[in-house]
């Protein structure tokens, strides 16, 4: 192989005997089951091609490697009996290497089990090892055993579905194994015979290998910002040679790590996103964070920065740039992303700031207004503070919406009125959210010595993102054919007095009652008239319910509802609390009837609901005018 700056094409089998050395500023493996299955299938139809020319290959994409220099050997304590210890660095192309390797120890254990491919064919596989999973090569050679660590179980994961797709194999395993194996093994000298051959991009050692790896991945299907990023964190001329310094950098990964996992808990990611983030890596979210603080200080920043995907990179790798990389600056920078991490933990592990964050994130609230908020705050600041924010969801003119008298409560809003739903639904979550912070605080109150951090109940945000989620009608509208007559004999009875005075709706009630083959037009009619007498479009009728809950018993009537409620609550399906309360007529206070929502029903709930949302003045009661 050529020495310096060149490109080349070699062979698997040439690879074969070698020692590569995977750097902590690449990520680790990570290809899924299809990306595996592609690279086996595209090799094993070369490998059973008929009539192949002479010379004929299959060509992998570039190797981008560099030679360990003596120093960075001793550096990362790299030992081998092969190639006369002499070390490539991977900048670019680890994951094919990985799965390669991984490919040739499953062949290898099936086709000689208890020998290794050196007894048959005095070939050593090539060795891999990670800077920051020293572990890694000696896993490769017995991938069965399960592993916590998050590039074992990857590995694991692919060498299962590598035996899975042998196994579902239409044609010999066998004879495909060996057909494999043969192209994987083959040199130079066997060319006729087929080859699996890689583009071969060594450079030289006076090149930043950093620089190259940013450049090679900032043009094609990339790398996400954070591995970017974590490529400028973790690299060698951070930290220095010293063992401290090691350690350090071990440290900083291992940090890296565990707020990746944290942010992968999907009730924590779900209640950090209004919307669905598939976002491979998630830790990007805190410098996607930092780099909109640093925007929102610095007028210039598009200029500076560009407004592309790789924005964030840029802004860090810039940082990282324009002062002396030391390790003072790296660790005032590393500080800065665990501070913005702790806070994003504390406001997830604390009762009240959960749930208020979390609406005014559902409300589509950007983060950094919230941070913002928080920024040098003493809690009862950032707690005051964010029942402020959660106000102004409600603006100044919807104001005249709310009225009083006494205690009973009137919300001038109606589910028909396109505006007026969207603030329904947000009243309604908020609601939900506040009648449990308000137990949480009750609860806190009598029990003084109780850690203030406990949840009594949680709102589970996530589920209620990636769900569909109606505005409900607990009464229904328009009920389902079979209960038009029951239906019309309740609200008949509910609303007599309403009824009565108005002699021409009560006649044409008592006639369909008695004619039930009457026309549809003629029941919405009726159903119109009635429902504006018990204010069925009426927040005090209306609740949030999953979607498929919702549809699945369509308009039926409030018994068959509830019973539906019920058997789902004890399935563990997720009902908003509020809305479990109201099928359980739980704001019934004289136990009138649990078969029914009449118009005391609506109106008790009603008060409930102004009773909650008054206490904190989210909203602002007026008093009622009383005319003469």
């Amino acid at each position: 192989m050529d020495k310096g700056n060149s490109i080349d094409l070699n062979s698997i089998g040439e690879l074969l005997g070698m020692s590569f050395f995977i750097p902590s500023y690449q990520r680790g493996y990570r290809w899924d089951k299809q990306q595996v299955k592609d690279l086996l299938g595209d090799i094993y139809d070369f490998a059973t091609k008929k009539n192949k020319t002479q010379e004929e290959f299959y060509c992998l994409q570039p190797i981008v490697v560099k030679e360990c220099s003596p120093e960075d050997i001793k550096r990362n304590n790299l030992k081998s009996k092969l190639n006369n210890d002499k070390w490539y660095e991977v900048i670019d192309g680890q994951q094919r290497l990985t799965t390669i390797r991984i490919i040739l120890s499953y062949i290898v254990k099936e086709m000689y089990p208890g020998k290794s491919l050196f007894d048959k064919h005095k070939k050593h596989p090539f060795e891999i090892e990670y800077e920051t999973r020293k572990n890694t090569n000696s896993f490769l050679d017995n991938i069965e055993r399960n592993s916590d660590e998050i590039d074992l179980y990857y590995i694991s994961e692919a060498y299962s579905t590598i035996k899975t797709w042998f196994e579902e194999l239409k044609d010999d395993p066998q004879i495909a194994q060996e057909a494999i194996r043969n192209t994987l093994i083959n040199t130079e000298k066997d060319q006729d015979k087929g080859t699996v051959q890689v583009i071969w991009y060594e450079i030289t050692n006076d090149v930043n290998p950093i620089e190259i790896f940013t450049r090679i991945n900032m043009g094609k299907i990339p790398l996400t910002n954070a591995e970017l990023i974590k490529a400028l964190f973790l690299q060698k001329r951070n930290f220095g040679n010293d063992d401290i310094a090691e350690l350090r950098q071990i440290e900083i990964s291992k940090e890296w790590d565990e707020m990746e996992y944290a942010l992968q808990e999907d009730d924590f990611w779900g209640y950090l996103n209004k919307n669905e983030n598939t976002i491979p890596a998630r830790i990007e979210f805190l410098f996607d964070l930092i780099r909109n603080v640093a925007k929102q200080e610095d007028k210039d920043f598009d200029e500076k920065y560009g407004t592309d995907k790789d924005v964030t990179f840029r802004y860090f790798n810039t940082k990282f740039t324009e002062k002396d990389k030391s390790f003072n600056v790296l660790e005032d920078i590393w500080e800065k992303v665990k501070d913005y991490f702790n806070a994003l933990k504390e406001w997830f592990y604390s009762p009240v700031w959960y749930h208020y964050t979390g609406f005014l994130i559902y409300c589509g609230v950007d983060i950094l207004e919230i941070y913002n908020l928080y920024k040098g705050k003493t809690k009862k600041e950032f707690t005051e503070s964010l029942i402020g924010r959660i106000r102004k969801e409600f603006s100044c003119k919807e104001e005249s919406k709310y009225e009083k008298s006494g205690e009973q409560y009137k919300f001038d809003l109606s589910y028909k009125d396109n505006e007026d739903k969207g603030i329904i639904r947000k009243l309604l979550l908020l609601f939900n959210i506040e009648f449990i912070v308000q137990q949480h605080e009750e609860i806190m109150d009598e029990n003084k010595e109780e850690d203030e951090d406990y949840f009594i109940i949680k709102f589970p945000f996530e589920l209620f993102k990636k769900e569909k989620w109606d505005i409900e009608h607990i009464d229904p509208q328009t009920p389902n054919p079979e209960d038009q007559i029951q239906w019309l004999k309740t609200e008949k009875e509910d609303l007599k007095d309403e009824i009565n005075k108005d002699p021409k709706l009560s006649a044409d009630i008592e006639n369909f009652i008695q004619n039930e083959k009457l026309n549809e037009d003629k029941f919405k009619d009726l159903c119109s008239r009635i429902s504006s007498l018990k204010q069925n479009d009426s927040i005090g009728n209306l609740t949030l319910l999953n979607a498929d809950i919702n549809r699945s018993y369509g308009n039926s009537q409030f018994q068959t509802k509830r019973n539906v409620i019920i058997v789902k609550d004890m399935e563990g399906k997720f009902i908003p609390i509020c809305t479990k309360h109201v099928f359980l007529k739980y704001f019934d206070k004289e136990g009138t009837s649990r078969t029914e929502w009449g118009k005391e029903d609506i109106q008790n709930y009603q008060n409930h609901i102004g009773h909650i949302l008054e206490k904190k003045k989210f909203l602002t009661f007026k008093p009622i005018e009383k005319h003469e």
